[in-house]
């Protein structure tokens, strides 16, 4: 049946369950999409849906959809919005390429002269997530056009080209932020940068982006009344400053090699407890609930196994911070406290502890 077209398969099942031939399962499955098929119909054509590639045609939508003026500008459009590439099936890497992937995405519309403080607020974003996520190692990639590409490779308008390069230019050097300058390498409507940042073993990533865009608003006819009444294009600013949600956990799994910060780590706590004496389970679970009322990461070991093969549990999957218990440490009101790769640091007062968790989660200590 598989060399057959679907419209003859339908067919084939359709005169089976007619005479009475087709299996009782298929006969009801049939008549059931028969019903449907007939609900459909009475709802008209059905609409096309497609799936999204990026968030641009979205959000320049959005922008045309009311009338602008000079005073509604800069205006931000940000989405964390599910985005589909079908990647050829060699490209695909673990996290770094995947086909349904999770933009943090935005675009900027303002006038020229709001591009430069625009262009560099983005880039200070840029900056201020390297200090929290400890990326030491960065650089600016300025891309450019080449006149050669002029109406095949890029949009062919030479003066635009020239009047945006020079803003982001003017910005970096400004701004006193390191940049090396590619020639050849600008989206097709405008010049780009590309944040290149290395991990702690040295392994070179494109993490973000921010990008200038002169010509595709002017394709979808965006414009808003500027001070003269007269109607201008806006420019628009691409940013996605920590590009996909797949590829910068994939980078930031490399860069820890695993062992997040207490902040970050997926498994930020557990309790071990050392027997199973009811009270003492007692006292660690109540520790467990007033870290998660806390919103900590936290979860429990109650079982009546070995000390020493929990901890090394625990340690095999990295979490950050254990918190051993045992009869002393319940009669003093104290945990023990280990620390993923360093060890013991001794038994203090649960409410320290507590408190000493909850203040490297909330500033986001190395």
């Amino acid at each position: 049946m598989s060399a057959l077209t679907k419209s003859e398969q339908f067919t084939l099942v359709e005169d089976a369950v007619k005479t009475g031939i087709a299996p009782a399962e298929i006969a009801a499955a049939f008549n059931e999409l028969t019903a449907l098929r007939q609900e459909l119909k009475k709802l008209g054509e059905p609409e096309s849906y497609y799936l999204k590639a990026m968030n641009c045609p979205h959000h320049h939508r959005i922008f045309a959809a009311e009338p602008r003026s000079y005073r509604d500008l800069p205006l931000r459009l940000a989405e964390y919005g599910t985005c589909y590439r079908y990647e050829q099936s060699g490209e695909l890497f673990g996290l770094m390429r995947v086909r349904s992937l999770n933009m943090n995405d935005a675009h900027i519309y303002c006038t020229p002269e709001q591009f430069a403080a625009e262009f560099n607020a983005v880039n200070e974003m840029y900056l201020k997530y390297f200090k929290v996520f400890g990326i030491e190692k960065y650089v600016m990639r300025f891309s450019t056009h080449s006149a050669e590409g002029l109406g095949k490779k890029y949009v062919d308008e030479p003066a635009l080209w020239k009047q945006t390069e020079d803003m982001v230019r003017k910005v970096l050097i400004d701004s006193k932020i390191p940049y090396v300058e590619v020639p050849n390498e600008a989206a097709f409507y405008g010049p780009k940068i590309d944040v290149q940042v290395w991990s702690v073993i040295g392994r070179e990533f494109t993490l973000a982006t921010n990008q200038v865009d002169f010509a595709v608003p002017a394709k979808f006819g965006l414009k808003y009344r500027d001070r003269d009444n007269s109607e201008k294009t806006p420019l628009c600013i691409h940013r996605a400053p920590l590009g996909t949600h797949e590829r910068f956990i994939g980078f930031l799994i490399e860069h820890y090699a695993g062992n997040f910060p207490l902040w970050l780590a997926p498994e930020q706590v557990r309790v071990l407890t050392l027997g199973e004496d009811e009270k003492l389970i007692a006292y660690a679970k109540s520790i467990v609930d007033e870290l998660r009322g806390n919103f900590v990461r936290c979860e429990p070991d109650f079982r009546n196994d070995p000390i020493k093969a929990k901890i090394a549990e625990a340690e095999q999957a990295k979490v950050h911070t254990m918190l051993v218990i045992g009869g002393r440490d319940m009669d003093a009101g104290a945990v023990s406290v280990r620390l993923h790769g360093k060890g013991n640091v001794g038994a203090k007062p649960k409410a320290e502890v507590i408190a000493e968790i909850l203040a490297s989660i909330k500033e986001r200590r190395a």
